[in-house]
């Protein structure tokens, strides 16, 4: 309605009143709203939160699913092109690397991403 309405400032309250709602059940959910609606700010929120439980969100179906459907989405996708949602995760399990057991971590859990990865057979 705030886009049919052209009222931006009420799109921006509802993302952020729903990135009050972010846990591990809500996010890929959330996630889908923000890129529908375009609510970018609230996209780049729940990208976030999936990196920093994303060896949780790998076990989960409908993640693996969103990810699919981003790797689909991705017009003349070859075999080794980026998906965007991939990538965003990876930029935000990257950019917090500041000691050597953040490295770890990091290494934790973009190998936990990576996994996915090869299970539903996408390489980027």
């Amino acid at each position: 309605m705030a886009d049919m309405y052209l009222l931006p400032g009420l799109k921006r309250l509802c993302g952020r009143s729903l990135a009050q709602l972010l846990d591990e059940d809500s996010v890929v959910g959330l996630w889908r709203v923000a890129k529908l609606f375009r609510l970018a700010r609230l996209e780049d929120q729940c990208t976030e939160y999936m990196a920093k439980v994303i060896e949780k969100l790998v076990e989960q179906e409908d993640f693996a699913e969103a990810v699919r459907e981003e790797a689909a989405a991705v017009r003349g996708r070859q075999e080794q092109d980026s998906i965007p949602l991939v990538d965003d995760i990876r930029f935000h399990i990257t950019s917090v690397v500041q000691t050597y057991s953040n490295i770890k971590e990091m290494e934790r859990r973009l190998h936990a991403l990576e996994d996915l990865l090869v299970s539903i057979g996408l390489d980027c």
